[in-house]
C-alpha cells in the first residue's frame, strides 16, 4: 500500500516537474529558456531591455557560456559576430558591465539593478522582475523608441533607443547609459 502511493505521488510530482516551465534557478537561465522569452518579450521595447540585462546578467555573473548568445539577440547583426555574440563594438559594454560595485562580491551588480537590485538589497534581483520605465520620457513609435529605465542603483533613468527589425523584435541600438555606476553599498566597516 505504501509503495503504491509513494508511485502515485513521485508521478505526480514528476508530471509536474516535467510540464511547468521553471528556471533553473532564481538567477540563472538556459538558452532554451531565453529564446522563449525572448520570442514574447522582444516584442516590445521594455521587453527587449529585460532580455538584454538577463543576457547580460548571465554573461558576466554566472559565466553561462551562452551568455554571450542571449545577450547578442537584443542587438542589431551589425552588433554581433557570426555566432550571434556581442562583436568588439560591444567591449566597453562587458567591460562596464563586469565591473565589481563597492560592497558586492560579484561581476554584475549594475545589470542587477535594473531587475531588483539596490544598494539595501545587496543587489540581489529575480528574473520573475519587469524594468520599469519611466513613462514621463521617452517617446515609442511604430518602428523606433527612446525609453527610459528605472534602476535600484541609480537616482537617474537611463535612456535606451531601440528600433523593430522586419519580423517585429525590437532591437537595442543605443544603451550606453545602461552601464554607468551604480550606487555602492554602505559599509560601517571602515
Amino acid at each position: 500500500m505504501k509503495t503504491g502511493l509513494f508511485l502515485i505521488l513521485f508521478a505526480l510530482t514528476l508530471n509536474f516537474l516535467l510540464t511547468v516551465p521553471v528556471y533553473a534557478s532564481e538567477d540563472s537561465m538556459t538558452l532554451e529558456e531565453f529564446t522563449r522569452l525572448w520570442e514574447t518579450e522582444g516584442k516590445t521595447p521594455e521587453g527587449a531591455v529585460r532580455c538584454l540585462i538577463i543576457g547580460v546578467i548571465e554573461t558576466v555573473k554566472n559565466n553561462n557560456p551562452d551568455g554571450p548568445k542571449m545577450w547578442g539577440m537584443a542587438l542589431p547583426k551589425q552588433y554581433t559576430d557570426a555566432e550571434g555574440n556581442p562583436d568588439n563594438s560591444q567591449r566597453s559594454a562587458r567591460n562596464n558591465f563586469s565591473r565589481v560595485v563597492a560592497g558586492t562580491n560579484f561581476k554584475g551588480a549594475i545589470a542587477t539593478s535594473y531587475l531588483g537590485g539596490t544598494p539595501e538589497n545587496g543587489y540581489q534581483y529575480s528574473y520573475d522582475n519587469k524594468v520599469t520605465l519611466d513613462k514621463r520620457q521617452g517617446k515609442v513609435e511604430e518602428s523606433t523608441a527612446k525609453i527610459f529605465v528605472k534602476s535600484g542603483g541609480k537616482d537617474m533613468s537611463s535612456p535606451v533607443q531601440l528600433r523593430k527589425n522586419k519580423d517585429g523584435y525590437w532591437k537595442i541600438f543605443e544603451y550606453s547609459s545602461l552601464y554607468t555606476g551604480v550606487k555602492p553599498i554602505k559599509s560601517d566597516d571602515f
